[in-house]
């Protein structure tokens, strides 16, 4: 971005400002910059992959709009990865890098009985990809070695089900609502989250579940059902702490307050076939530490704060999103300390967010330990100074309404209106790769793009609605195969397994 700047400062010429631009394979492009010229014949884009260099004149019917500002262009179906200059009269300009990715799916079987839609999503070593859904009855897993998304049906208790529901009617259900996690530990066990019905605190039990699988047992997948004590609990997001080897998950009842738990799986003994008229608080320890055999808990200081995902950090600390508490909080576990980092307030004009905030959702860690998350609203990814997590100031917003420990940055062409930031992951190149969610209806312009590692630019595929598809394009979960480097993507309304391969350029 900087060079960007001192460029537009100092160069006569064509001028490109996003020298990182990144599309699928047969999507758009835009240019942004300066003295970009006009559509006249001694205007073109010169793209360049290996030895191979192609020429398209400001005139072709592939470019929909030349201004002096901004350029937009259709590549070829087939376009590999490379890099292009804006020539024209008054000169060339800088060259751009191209990203290109092939783009495919993998549809997702109904689930009989429900409206399932893929969430969350995950990848293990073995190249198998694990999908969480809302409204589901079954565990998703696609196999790449074939192709095949099946449906692993998990342990359900007796009916009407543990969960509860307000849709169409109050009632109880064996179909979780929120099916917001889901995670590979070390020993490549899948961990995913069933927290009942999203905000629901009506007339029935609303209980929620973590469920961990063990994939390779020889007689096929097993499943161990922890059933978390409480009622309307809404548990949501869950992380994996290397050190204690322990499961955290963040409990984001608006009903009865927020929670941060944390368990040993090896010391609480799970239960597929659990009744749940027989009473769990025995198993809920408290305060924090002090014993075995629990789930030990923690109360967030807000109880209006909705907690939502979790990171335990290398330093061993825990942070958590505060999804209706605009913030950030910080969970100390040893000395049961929490401290709290407001969020600025939202820029959305989403009907929600006058409500909620901006909404801070995931929550990641960067590589160089700073704290990473989304505010869901505004589509806006931020960056939390650690080293700033005990300095005062960093845990009011200043004079100005900003918190002084934190960076943001807005996706590029956000839409104030429709557009939310849902999901995050990083690639092995350092970039941290986002998904835009939007309703279920066409034309809306969701995408994914990355923020580049250096922070210095932000990149927006063209829309997605353009692929093949009979509803919405929308994405929720975003996960990486940690061997191939492939992204994978939950396609919420398409009901289906997105899949993004960077094109390499020609030789």
């Amino acid at each position: 971005m900087f060079v960007s700047l001192i460029l537009l400062a100092f160069q006569s010429g064509p001028v490109i400002s996003n020298l990182e631009i990144a599309t699928y394979q047969g999507g758009l492009i835009e240019i942004h910059g300066q003295g970009l010229g006009s559509a006249v014949p001694t205007s073109f884009l010169l793209y360049r992959s290996g030895s191979h260099t192609h020429r398209m004149q400001s005139t072709s019917p592939k470019v929909t709009l030349w201004t002096e500002h901004r350029i937009q262009v259709q590549l070829p179906e087939n376009a590999p990865s490379g890099n292009l200059v804006v020539v024209n009269a008054g000169g060339r300009s800088a060259p751009a890098k191209v990203e290109i990715y092939a783009y495919d799916w993998f549809d997702i079987p109904p689930t009989a009985g429900t409206n399932a839609s893929p969430l969350s999503i995950t990848v293990d070593d073995q190249e198998r990809v694990w999908v969480n859904e809302e409204f589901q009855r079954a565990f998703q897993r696609l196999d790449l070695a074939t192709g095949v998304v099946t449906g692993l049906a998990y342990p359900m208790p007796t009916d009407p089900g543990p969960f509860a529901s307000t849709i169409f009617s109050d009632h109880r259900t064996q179909s979780s609502i929120l099916g917001e996690d889901v995670i590979v530990d070390p020993y490549g066990r899948i961990w995913f989250t069933q927290g009942g019905g999203s905000l629901y605190s009506g007339i029935h039990a609303n209980h929620s579940r973590v469920v961990c699988v063990l994939p390779d047992e020889p007689g096929g997948p097993e499943f161990r059902v922890y059933n978390v004590p409480h009622d309307w609990n809404e548990v949501i997001g869950l992380a994996w702490d290397p050190v204690r080897e322990w499961i955290w998950f963040a409990e984001g009842s608006l009903a009865s307050g927020s929670r941060i738990v944390g368990f040993d799986p090896e010391e609480i003994p799970w239960d597929n076939d659990f009744d749940f008229s027989t009473s769990l608080d025995h198993q809920a320890g408290h305060p924090g530490l002090e014993s075995d055999h629990v789930f030990h808990y923690f109360d967030v200081p807000n109880t209006t704060a909705h907690a939502s995902h979790i990171l335990v950090h290398s330093n061993g600390d825990l942070f958590f999103t505060e999804f209706w508490g605009s913030a950030i909080s910080r969970l100390q576990p040893f000395s049961g300390g929490f401290t709290s980092y407001p969020v600025p307030a939202s820029i959305s004009r989403a009907l929600p967010s006058y409500v909620v905030g901006a909404g801070p959702w995931q929550i990641l860690e960067a590589p160089n330990g700073d704290v990473i998350f989304n505010e869901f609203f505004d589509s806006t990814i931020t960056r939390f100074d650690i080293t700033r997590a005990d300095d005062p100031t960093a845990q009011v917003l200043d004079a100005q309404g900003v918190n002084p420990a934190m960076e943001d940055r807005v996706v590029p062409r956000y839409n104030s209106h429709e557009d939310t930031l849902h999901s995050m992951a990083y690639d092995e190149e350092g970039r941290l790769w986002y998904t835009l969610h939007t309703q279920d209806i066409p034309g809306l312009g969701a995408a994914v793009g990355y923020l580049n590692a250096d922070w210095g630019n932000m990149t927006r595929f063209a829309p997605m609605d353009a692929t093949e598809g009979t509803r919405a394009w929308s994405a929720a979960g975003i996960a990486m195969s940690p061997t191939t480097g492939d992204l994978f993507l939950a396609e919420f309304w398409r009901k289906r397994i997105g899949r993004l391969v960077r094109v390499p350029e020609q030789p």
